[in-house]
């Protein structure tokens, strides 16, 4: 009879609690040419959630908003665009839907950058915090092939640390893998994240 494989412990921080009625809730949203068949359909979804939540929650709710693309000279439109909390509903429609799907370059984006500037939002101490990250490629230097970073973020942002560092501030971070395909990414696989 096999024996059961047991993963290893790992220290990760508490998680966040979730039985305030103030709710910090952000999107990191892939804005770059790849994310073109999917932008609307998140676009659409994120404005469903906020809606559903505004109205269902009858909470004081602050939302806020982090495009990104990727940086030059792979994009020389912008690296991260970011709406920090307010907590009017139509300002925060208003930026999605001046979210466009266009640049990008290779199949990495910047999404160590887009979750440093989460990091730097305007959290509120008591609040729950919750941001989704919406996306269709992984960050860089943690894919196999077609990075033109490989090394990691060209601002020298790691990943795998601002998520920890997310963690610790109690911030829960959920995503939202666009492409199946990033699923057979190996290395990448969302278990970054975790």
């Amino acid at each position: 009879m096999a024996e059961k494989m047991k993963a290893p412990s790992v220290d990760r921080p508490e998680l966040a609690k979730h039985d305030s009625a103030i709710l910090d809730l952000a999107f990191a949203m892939d804005c770059t040419g790849s994310m073109g068949s999917y932008i609307k359909t998140a676009q659409q979804n994120i404005r469903e959630i906020v809606e559903t939540i505004v109205a269902s929650e009858k909470s004081n709710v602050h939302l806020a908003l982090v495009e990104y693309r990727d940086h030059p000279p792979q994009d020389a439109t912008f690296v991260t665009r970011t709406h920090d909390f307010t907590s009017s509903v139509s300002q925060m429609k208003t930026w999605l839907d001046a979210c466009s799907a266009q640049g990008g370059g290779d199949c990495p984006e910047a999404v160590a950058d887009a979750l440093h500037d989460v990091s730097k939002l305007s959290w509120r101490e008591e609040a729950t915090k919750i941001c989704v990250l919406v996306s269709d490629a992984p960050p860089h230097g943690l894919s196999q092939s077609g990075d033109s970073f490989p090394e990691g973020c060209p601002a020298g942002l790691d990943p795998i640390d601002i998520t920890r560092k997310l963690a610790e501030k109690g911030i829960t971070l959920y995503t939202v893998g666009c492409e199946p395909a990033i699923l057979s990414l190996g290395t990448f696989s969302w278990h970054w994240l975790t």
